[in-house]
């Protein structure tokens, strides 16, 4: 599962922008370990690019389609908590940033196969003509589906900073808000080099040597 959004497409700008250094690949949450998310930040001139990625099950306990309104709201409030800034992150040093853009995403393989399921006519339902044994079938599948199916959390920011080269380190707050992600695969690229460090409740400041 991958979000193709501006910010994204900056931040692979800004990575090829730096291809002077040895740049380590941009890692995507494919392998979805559960308890590990990660985090690409890219630095260049005054603009700060924030990629973060995390399996849904860190952020609030589940992956599947929501059944209920509580778990729909589960979702929202969460999403509401990784798209502020200010509680996840704190930039060192004074760079006087200016928030840009930002967004905050369920993606989900559920919702990435629904437009192709939607797609089935009502004549085409009516056509076909399944047995009793045919519909319990299809609800194992359905079951099945729920219990691996994945859904992971998308959060991006683009910021212009005026005094950019006034910071110094990241700080990230992300491992205390929310306590089920243990560690956060971290890259950084940025004029003074790449940084590729993992984060735990014990070491969430990035460092920027200069």
């Amino acid at each position: 599962m991958k979000s193709f959004k501006p910010i994204t497409v900056l931040l692979t700008s800004l990575i090829a922008a730096l291809s002077s250094f040895q740049i380590l690949a941009v890692e995507t949450l494919d392998s979805h370990e559960h308890g590990s998310a990660n985090l690409n930040i890219a630095i260049d001139n005054k603009v700060i690019a924030i990629h973060f990625e995390s399996p849904a099950v860190n952020i609030i306990g589940f992956e599947y389609q929501p059944n209920d309104e509580a778990q729909r709201s589960l979702i929202s409030a969460a999403k509401s908590k990784l798209s502020n800034f200010a509680n996840s992150y704190e930039l060192q040093g004074e760079p006087n940033c200016l928030m840009i853009s930002s967004s905050a995403d369920w993606v989900s393989e559920h919702s990435e196969s629904e437009h192709s399921e939607s797609e089935h006519s009502e004549s085409e339902h009516s056509e076909s003509e399944h047995s009793e044994s045919e519909h319990s079938e299809q609800d194992e599948t359905v079951g099945a589906s729920l219990e691996t199916e994945h859904a992971e959390f998308v959060v991006e920011f683009e910021l212009q900073c005026e005094q950019i080269n006034n910071l110094t380190a990241i700080d990230v707050s992300l491992l205390a808000l929310f306590p089920a992600i243990d560690e956060i695969d971290t890259q950084v690229i940025y004029t003074g080099g790449q940084i590729k460090q993992e984060l735990t409740r014990n070491n969430t400041l990035i460092k920027l040597m200069k």
